[in-house]
């Protein structure tokens, strides 16, 4: 995984749309948007930003059993990938992230713009004060629709 997770951040560039993928205790699916990514050095830690007004039940489900599935879509060509992982930590996003979140959320906002949704429903979006969710990457999964979805992804960074 190593490897693989070093290329994890060329991998994603451009795959603005970030969805979080939790569960509760009973087993009952919970979802929201992120609103940015970071990585650590090495790739073996992504830290995805939640935002408060919109990810609470998602929030609660990672403080519960610390399970994340984070999809990355690049939105005009829908290829997506899935990364699964345990939570190392949660906090309050420090203010000077701020600059990743706007700069996350300004190339969201530019693709769904481009795509016909109108700004002033789109520029809506809520994306502060947010979470900063550390969590270690466990798994990779190509999530395009087609042959290959659910195909796990090697170094290289292809599905296999």
């Amino acid at each position: 995984m190593s490897s693989l997770a070093r290329e994890l951040p060329r991998i994603l560039e451009g795959h603005d749309a970030i969805a979080v993928g939790t569960r509760d205790a009973a087993l009952r699916p919970s979802c929201s948007m992120a609103a940015g990514v970071a990585f650590s050095a090495d790739g073996s830690r992504v830290t995805v930003y939640v935002p408060e007004a919109t990810g609470m039940q998602t929030l609660a489900d990672l403080a519960d059993n610390g399970m994340i599935a984070v999809v990355f879509e690049d939105i005009p060509t829908h290829h997506t990938i899935q990364v699964k992982g345990r939570v190392i930590e949660m906090r309050p996003a420090a203010e000077d992230e701020r600059a990743i979140v706007e700069r996350w959320i300004g190339g969201f906002l530019a693709k769904v713009e481009a795509f016909g949704g109108p700004p002033s429903v789109v520029r809506k979006k809520r994306r502060w004060p947010c979470r900063a969710v550390t969590f270690s990457v466990g798994d990779v999964f190509e999530q395009t629709p087609g042959p290959k979805a659910g195909t796990p992804f090697v170094a290289g960074g292809s599905a296999a």
